[in-house]
């Protein structure tokens, strides 16, 4: 049995989380006292919140690399790039995916598929299911729709939490070395509904040359 990654739900529920991820997104990297100034809290329940988005992936943390004694400040982050082995972003990927080839081989002539595009699609669903949302796909891929909003009630005095929603999913197809890409999101595209545009990157084979870099172009996702 695959086990199951603990909801995120319950994190991005909070608009102080998603301040701080705002800021972090907006400004790159930061200290527990920059993040608190900037959203308004103390120190204290900043790092508890920091501490959080932390445990469930969203940000990293590092020390302070000085030449000087005395304690380094931690600095944190967004979550962005590849995932680092053995890190949180890169279980939930590794889970996603497991469970994702689980639900295929239950599907007539289905094939166990674990390309980078793939596993960039389970990581995608596992998202979303794991942050409240239904969501289906168009049939050419080119479109991702996400249903009643969890988050609706706070988006309405808070729009910047579509922001930060769209931030985590684009990092989240970057950090796996695929072909898919977040281009765009559109919050309330229909009736309970918002709409997630994907690209896909193709490389060109004409134009691939053992002298030259190869060209990358994007064009709509088609699976």
């Amino acid at each position: 049995m695959v086990p199951r990654s603990a909801p995120s739900y319950r994190t991005l529920a909070s608009i102080s989380r998603i301040t701080l991820l705002l800021h972090l997104q907006r400004r790159g990297t930061m200290t527990v006292g920059d993040l608190a100034e900037a959203a308004g809290l103390h120190s204290n329940t900043a790092r508890e919140h920091l501490q959080r988005l932390v445990d469930d992936g969203f940000i990293t943390c590092q020390p302070e690399i000085r030449e000087t004694k005395g304690r380094p400040r931690m600095l944190y982050s967004a979550a962005a790039g590849a995932a680092e082995p053995g890190s949180v972003r890169a279980v939930k990927a590794d889970v996603a995916h497991r469970r994702g080839d689980l639900v295929r081989k239950l599907l007539p002539l289905a094939a166990v598929d674990s390309s980078p595009r793939q596993c960039q699609m389970d990581a995608l669903d596992d998202h979303l299911d794991q942050s409240g949302f239904d969501s289906d796909h168009d049939p050419d891929g080119t479109h991702v729709h996400l249903h009643d909003c969890p988050y609706s009630e706070m988006v309405k005095l808070h729009p910047e939490v579509c922001t930060v929603h769209f931030g985590l999913i684009k990092s989240l197809l970057e950090q796996t070395d695929g072909p898919l890409r977040a281009e765009r999101m559109h919050p309330l595209a229909g009736p309970d509904t918002c709409t997630l545009d994907l690209l896909v990157r193709v490389l060109e084979p004409a134009l691939a040359q053992e002298t030259s870099p190869p060209v990358v172009v994007y064009a709509p996702a088609d699976y």
